[in-house]
């Protein structure tokens, strides 16, 4: 399973984005279309690369995470949407239910009569709200080296702005989910996401709210693209997300196969 640390190590992702300010002529909610397709074989002298290039309009530009950024503000009233990931939730063994919220730390002191939701936990209390959790998964589970143990947790979906979802075709010409998190054994190597991401913010004055529209060039790089999907053919569907979390419309590629 070689390719799978590979995977690991090389996977960067990339934004080269050119774009430019206009006055409002858009709808707010971002729209999007797949420009290109490009894959670039060349390890192991490099990491393969899956090039993508998208166009988009967005009405008032508010497109981008920064890396800093751990919230999303949604109004001049102060509203936010937490973009952190991931949640780690905490069991009241009084009360018997798992406290809300739920927090973004795996190591805390917790107070006498709480505890981290765990896997052991699952395995051993046949009852509510244990008998629930899903089973072992590099999605729904983290395993944290001190202390050893394997915690609950739930991924943020507004951790990222690009969503790439993939797409491999059968022999009778429908299409099967590519899910990332069936990639590896579950352990210190799990990865729960591999083709989403960021782009960072795009307009040089947020608070202009204005138009924009322009090219995303969007990269991601592994060693195991190749070796996992060669001679495959795949097909690609992606979608953004604004600051607002508007979502855009979603593109497919055409049929394409990794050489």
């Amino acid at each position: 399973m070689r390719w799978i640390r590979n995977f690991t190590v090389f996977l960067m992702l990339v934004w080269i984005v050119g774009a430019c300010l206009k006055q409002p002529e858009n709808s707010i909610i971002p729209q999007i279309q797949l420009l290109s397709v490009d894959f670039k074989h060349v390890f192991p002298t490099a990491a393969d690369t899956l090039i993508l290039k998208v166009k988009f309009t967005d009405g008032d530009g508010d497109l981008g995470i920064n890396g800093d950024d751990s919230v999303l503000y949604q109004s001049a009233t102060d509203e936010f949407v937490d973009i952190n990931t991931p949640f780690y939730f905490v069991y009241d063994t009084i009360k018997q239910i798992i406290v809300n919220p739920p927090t973004h730390s795996n190591n805390l002191s917790l107070l006498p009569g709480y505890q981290y939701v765990n896997y052991a936990a699952k395995r051993l209390i046949h009852k509510h709200p244990f008998d629930t959790l899903p089973a072992l998964t590099c999605k729904d589970w983290e395993y944290r080296a001190s202390p050893a143990d394997t915690l609950y947790i739930k991924q943020n979906p507004n951790n990222f702005n690009i969503f790439v979802d993939v797409y491999t075709k059968n022999p009778d010409g429908t299409y099967t989910y590519f899910d990332p998190n069936n990639l590896v054994t579950f352990g210190s190597l799990c990865v729960t996401n591999l083709f989403n991401g960021r782009f960072p913010v795009l307009s040089s004055d947020l608070g202009k709210k204005s138009s924009l529209d322009g090219t995303i060039t969007y990269k991601i790089e592994s060693a195991a693209l190749y070796l996992r999907f060669h001679s495959q053919t795949l097909k690609l569907k992606i979608y953004i997300l604004d600051r607002a979390l508007h979502k855009s419309n979603m593109v497919e590629s055409d049929d394409f196969v990794i050489h």
